[in-house]
């Protein structure tokens, strides 16, 4: 990947792509669908570790979902890990968390 060669076809497929997709008569409507799709808040099942509870949550466009934790079911939930706050551009994510049985330590990949 590192190659000349291989950069330059990149860059090259790359210009490419753009020059047919500015052309693209649907492809604002097409976003716009895909957008619509999944511009809707997300919860993941909550679970508990010791006194906790944990769940993930993301408000709709997020790249990402959030770790939340919290003392009650009913009480206010405090963000625990923030993956889009990881990198720039939101691409860092979790692949694997472990919240140990006491709920006093989390590790995550």
């Amino acid at each position: 990947p590192d190659a000349e060669e291989v950069k330059e076809f990149v860059e090259k497929q790359v210009k490419l792509s753009d020059s047919v997709l500015k052309t693209c008569e649907t492809k604002e409507k097409l976003h716009e669908k895909i957008t619509k799709l999944i511009d809707h808040p997300r919860y993941d099942t909550p679970f508990k570790r010791g006194n906790s509870y944990f769940y993930f949550h993301n408000t709709g466009l997020q790249a990402q979902s959030v770790l939340y934790i919290q003392d009650e079911l009913d009480s206010e939930a405090e963000i625990l890990l923030d993956p889009n706050t990881l990198s720039d551009d939101g691409t860092v994510s979790l692949s694997s968390i472990a919240i140990s049985e006491d709920a006093k330590y989390l590790a995550y990949g």
